[in-house]
């Protein structure tokens, strides 16, 4: 327990391990504001050296603010992947071998970690730098192994997140010292977000003293306004959370109170228990992603109008989740770095699979392992993989349908919009739940209550349409779902 959120705690009654998590975030913003003064200033002559240090020690800082005495499982985590990379991809020259050993070393040590850690409730420790810390060192390893190939880069008619582009293989081990500070980069150790090293390498290499004072003055206004954009946000999903979502728990769902309601109350209360679930993860990931902009690695160029953009690491988009009407535009909106990490490092990597289809299979199994032990996140996972499929065949059965009318008629074409917006909320809220509870007997309760609507309406649309006849085919513009 940390003896500063220990005594807040006492004094609010707010869990404290919730209030490290704040402070830990919150204490990103000052320690980004020093480094803007002290390195990015017009008058500041530092060196890489120099910036990379400060990194290096405020990360330190902050991982040991929140974990304590526990940072040394972080420090042995990196310090064991880069010698592997040392001894086996360096001295050996296998990078393939490399990789593949920070691979198992850090795979391992997270499941050990859960094992011995994981509870019934969703505990706050040293794992959850951890896991974050596990993608890191997987993704540095497939980029030392991808720098050992000489493989040109894919061209793509799509711009490339600025989380990984296209510069990410490494054809040597990076410097210690810089690569310490990337795993323990101030802002993105705790809930993410996930970038390449090539990413942290460009932009601690780089200064914005090139500028000519009015492209300064459009940067720090742009970064100003991002900043202040994700903070208010952030806030006004936590103080949503706090007040009406700790009203809507999803720990009301299994209670005798919730079960003596009728059935439609039942089935409304359970909607907004999900759709308040998701809002501490929105609000928490919005908190760090105004601390990380202002330091400017989010920096993502100049956007359409001319102004600077620092959205280039955003984990959430807001506006675009909140109004989806396909689960495809939620993984788009939500968790993004992660959603694009997975992609990048496991998905792709899957094609020899043989089929989209078994390569999100793979995919959602490996997030699903990384969460932990319990089953529900199997369950959660192959549930969100069903609803998947089964959006897919809903798309292909009624959009052709549809689109007949709603082309010709603008009432009906928003009609049909806000039945598509309700169906994805419902459908993501119904799946979060089960996520939320953790415990299999309490999923069992909450969703007997609701008598497992969500899972009878996939299977219904799964099954039926293995008997209706294939649906001809045609081109359907996505834009318009």
């Amino acid at each position: 327990m940390n003896p500063i959120t220990g005594l807040l705690s006492s004094l609010t009654g707010v869990p404290e391990a919730t209030l490290r998590l704040v402070f830990t975030v919150l204490l990103g913003y000052p320690t980004a504001i020093y480094y803007k003064k002290k390195f990015l200033s017009q008058e500041s002559r530092s060196t890489v050296e120099e910036r990379n240090q400060y990194i290096l020690i405020t990360g330190l800082g902050l991982n040991f603010f929140f974990n304590g005495i526990n940072i040394y499982h972080s420090l042995i985590t990196i310090g064991l992947s880069w010698a592997i990379g040392l001894f086996v991809g360096e001295k050996m020259g296998d990078h393939k071998m490399a990789a593949t050993g920070i691979w198992i070393f850090n795979a391992l040590y997270l499941l050990l970690g859960y094992y011995f850690m994981q509870t019934d409730e969703y505990d706050i420790t040293w794992t959850m730098t951890q896991c974050i810390l596990c993608l890191r060192m997987m993704g540095f390893a497939f980029d030392y192994y991808d720098g050992s190939k000489k493989i040109e880069p894919a061209k793509t008619s799509n711009p490339l997140p600025l989380s990984f582009q296209a510069d990410t293989p490494l054809p040597t081990l990076p410097d210690p010292q810089q690569f310490f500070a990337y795993a323990l980069f101030p802002t993105a150790f705790l809930v993410g977000p996930q970038f390449s090293f090539s990413l942290y390498s460009k932009w601690i290499k780089d200064t914005t003293q090139t500028l000519t004072s009015e492209q300064k003055e459009e940067w720090n206004r742009a970064q100003s306004v991002y900043v202040w954009r994700s903070a208010i946000l952030a806030f006004i999903y936590l103080g949503l959370q706090q007040t009406i979502g700790a009203s809507y728990s999803t720990s009301y769902l299994i209670t005798k109170e919730y079960e003596s309601l009728c059935l439609f109350k039942r089935m409304v209360i359970f909607l907004v228990a999900g759709k308040f679930a998701f809002n501490k993860y929105i609000g928490i990931w919005l908190l760090t992603e105004g601390a990380t902009a202002n330091f400017g690695i989010s920096y993502e160029g100049l956007d359409k109008e001319g102004h600077a953009s620092f959205g280039g690491l955003a984990n959430a988009l807001p506006a675009q989740y909140e109004t989806a009407t396909s689960i495809d535009h939620i993984i788009a909106s939500f968790n993004i770095n992660t959603n694009l990490w997975s992609k990048y490092y496991v998905f792709k990597r899957l094609k020899f699979l043989g089929s989209k289809e078994a390569s999100q299979a793979g995919t959602l199994a490996f997030l699903a392992i990384w969460h932990g032990f319990h089953p529900i996140y199997f369950i959660t996972f192959l549930l969100e993989f069903l609803c998947v499929q089964s959006e897919l065949v809903l798309r292909k059965r009624l959009l052709p349908v549809v689109q007949t009318y709603t082309k010709k008629n603008d009432i009906l074409f928003y009609v049909w919009k806000i039945l598509a917006w309700f169906a994805c909320q419902a459908t993501i809220t119904y799946c979060v739940v089960g996520f939320e509870l953790l415990n299999l007997s309490k999923v069992w309760v909450a969703y007997k209550n609701v008598y497992f609507v969500g899972h009878f309406l996939i299977l219904i649309i799964l099954g039926v349409n293995q008997y209706l006849p294939k649906p001809r085919k045609s081109v359907i513009n996505k834009k318009t779902q």
